[in-house]
C-alpha cells in the first residue's frame, strides 16, 4: 500500500495535494526508487517538497532515512515537474526548509537524536525551465569575532573546514576565505586576575527563582547546581561573569549577571529574574547597559534566548528575538554585532537583522540577508 502525508505546513499554506498529484509524486520517485510506498509532503507552496520513508512522531521537521529520498517539485499546470531528487546516502537526518528565493531552495539538515545543524543542502535551478544549476552542501559558518578599525567592520567565523573573513566598507561586503586554523582557546578568568571561587546557587535559591523548573525535576531525578563562569569582561576593577550551566535532567542553575570586585574580592550579582533560566553565551558591558546572549543548554541542541540589555539605571531589562545562538557582541556605532552560529545579526532600537555568509551559484560566498 503506498501512501502519501503531509504536514500542517502544507495544510496552513496551501491547497491539498489531488489524488492525480498524489500518483504523480509517488510516480515520480518512483523513476529513481521503484519500492517507495511512503511519501511525506513537507510543503507546498512555490515549491512542493517532500521525503520519502516512515516518519517519526513529531510533525516538523521530517525525517530523512539513510537510502530515502528527497524531492524538489515545480507546478507546471496540472503536471508535477521534477526539479531535483536527492538520496540520502550518508546519515539518517532530520529536514526542513531553512529560505527559499526565486531561483534556489536551501534544506536544513540535523540530528535526529540532538537537533543540532549539521550540514544545509542548497539546490539553484533555472526559474523559467526549473532545471537545476547547482546542487551543493555546506556547514553554516559560525562567526565568533567582530573588530571595527578606520570604519570597517570585519567579521571572522569558520564552517570547521575552511576560515571566512567578511569586510564592510559603505554598505558592501568583501569576503575572503583560507584554511581552517584551530579555534582560539577559551582563557580561565583565573588567568587575568586571582579570582575566588564564583559562589553557586543553593537549590533552595533555586526552586525560588525556577518554581515550574524545581516542580517537573524533582519528579523525576535528584539534581545537583553546578553553575560556572561563562563569558566574562574586565571592567575599571571589576571582572564582569555570565553564569553558564547545563539544564539537564541531573544538573540545572540559575542564570545571572555579576561582577567579582578585584579591590575587595567580593562576588555582587544582580538577580535578574529574567535570566534565571538561561546560561550566557556572550557578553557585552558598557557605561549605562549590559548586553547578555541567552542560551539555554539542554540535553540536545542549545536554544536561544535572544539578546538581552540590562539598563544599570533603571534596572530594566528589554529581550531582543533571536534564532541563533549569541557567540559574540560588539558595538559598531549605534548599532550592536552579534555574531552567531547561522552567521551575524544587527540590533539597532531592538530591531534585529539576520545575515549569513551563504554559498553562492558561481561558487563565491555572499553575506546576505535571512529573513
Amino acid at each position: 500500500m503506498m501512501t502519501v502525508t503531509r504536514t500542517l505546513v502544507c495544510a496552513l499554506f496551501a491547497l491539498p495535494l489531488t489524488a492525480a498529484d498524489d500518483a504523480q509524486l509517488l510516480a515520480e520517485f518512483h523513476k529513481t526508487r521503484p519500492d517507495v510506498s511512503e511519501v511525506h509532503v513537507i510543503a507546498d507552496q512555490a515549491l512542493l517538497v517532500a521525503v520519502t520513508g516512515k516518519q517519526g512522531t513529531r510533525e516538523s521537521p521530517a525525517d530523512w532515512a539513510r537510502g530515502e529520498l528527497l524531492g524538489v517539485f515545480a507546478h507546471l499546470g496540472d503536471q508535477i515537474l521534477p526539479i531535483s531528487i536527492q538520496p540520502n546516502d550518508q546519515f539518517p537526518t532530520t529536514v526542513w526548509i531553512e529560505r527559499q528565493s526565486p531561483d534556489s531552495i536551501t534544506f536544513g539538515l540535523a540530528d535526529p537524536d540532538v537537533g543540532i545543524l549539521s550540514y544545509n543542502l542548497k539546490i539553484f535551478f533555472d526559474p523559467k525551465t526549473w532545471f537545476p544549476r547547482r546542487i551543493i552542501r555546506f556547514a553554516p559558518v559560525r562567526v565568533r569575532r567582530i573588530t571595527v578599525a578606520a570604519g570597517t567592520v570585519t567579521l571572522t567565523g569558520s564552517d570547521g573546514k575552511q576560515d571566512f573573513t567578511a569586510r564592510e566598507r559603505n554598505g558592501v561586503w568583501r569576503i575572503s576565505t583560507g584554511p581552517a586554523a584551530l579555534p582560539p582557546k577559551t582563557t580561565p578568568v583565573e588567568s587575568i586576575a586571582p579570582v575566588t571561587a564564583m559562589p553557586v546557587s543553593t537549590i533552595g535559591e533555586f526552586e525560588q527563582a525556577r518554581p515550574a523548573r524545581a516542580r517537573h525535576i524533582f519528579e523525576t531525578t535528584p539534581v545537583q547546581v553546578e553553575e560556572k563562569i561563562g563569558p566574562y569582561q574586565r571592567v575599571a576593577g571589576k571582572i564582569w561573569v555570565g553564569k553558564t550551566f547545563d539544564d539537564t535532567d541531573g544538573s540545572v542553575g540559575v542564570g545571572d549577571i555579576g561582577y567579582f570586585d578585584e579591590t575587595t574580592h567580593d562576588w555582587v550579582f544582580l538577580d535578574i529574574p529574567e535570566m534565571a533560566d538561561w546560561s550566557t553565551s556572550a557578553l557585552l558591558v558598557e557605561q549605562d547597559a549590559i548586553w547578555v546572549g541567552l542560551v539555554h543548554k539542554g540535553e540536545g541542541a542549545s536554544d536561544s534566548g535572544g539578546l538581552l540589555r540590562y539598563d544599570r539605571t533603571t534596572h530594566q531589562v528589554t529581550i531582543t528575538p533571536l534564532p541563533d545562538v549569541i557567540d559574540k557582541i560588539v558595538r559598531v556605532g549605534k548599532q550592536i554585532y552579534c555574531g552567531t552560529l547561522g552567521g551575524f545579526a544587527i540590533v539597532e532600537q531592538g530591531q534585529a537583522r539576520r545575515f549569513a555568509i551563504l554559498p553562492q551559484l558561481d561558487g563565491s560566498y555572499a553575506v546576505t540577508p535571512v529573513t
